[in-house]
């Protein structure tokens, strides 16, 4: 099943790639192109620091693109390396906590409303209130 994805203008749905597919991994040609196409800068113009890790950052991010499925793939491509960058680990943590991981979990709820798997609400636990006879024999 396609998941419903958001496209960041507008807000209109479309169909999203499946839940268990993956992109493919990129090659260390992929992202050394990649890191010199950026003259080894992050976009925001700090420089990357290789020894202390990059990540390769889908934009937008692949649960948000359209999905092809003629080709079996994102539309954008999701190996696009134009719509790849390089970011300093720190820097992508960050992106990822503040835009990423709340769209991640949008689409999910959107997707469990659609499939109508979501969980049953649970009932809160009762108790009895005590009565006065009762509250006479508490001893003190």
């Amino acid at each position: 099943m396609a998941r419903i994805a958001f496209l960041s203008d507008h807000g209109a749905k479309v169909e999203g790639p499946p839940a268990n597919w993956r992109p493919r991994a990129l090659t260390i040609k992929e992202k050394l192109e990649i890191v010199v196409r950026q003259g080894g800068r992050e976009p925001g113009g700090a420089r990357l620091l290789p020894l202390e890790g990059l990540a390769f950052d889908h934009v937008p991010a692949l649960q948000r693109r359209r999905w092809c499925a003629e080709t079996g793939d994102t539309i954008p491509a999701s190996c696009s390396l134009d719509h790849i960058q390089a970011l300093n680990n720190p820097t992508h943590a960050e992106k990822t906590a503040k835009s990423d991981i709340p769209e991640i979990a949008k689409t999910k709820r959107l997707e469990e409303r659609r499939s109508g798997d979501s969980k049953p609400k649970r009932k809160w636990p009762t108790r009895k209130f005590p009565s006065r006879k009762d509250a006479r024999k508490v001893p003190w």
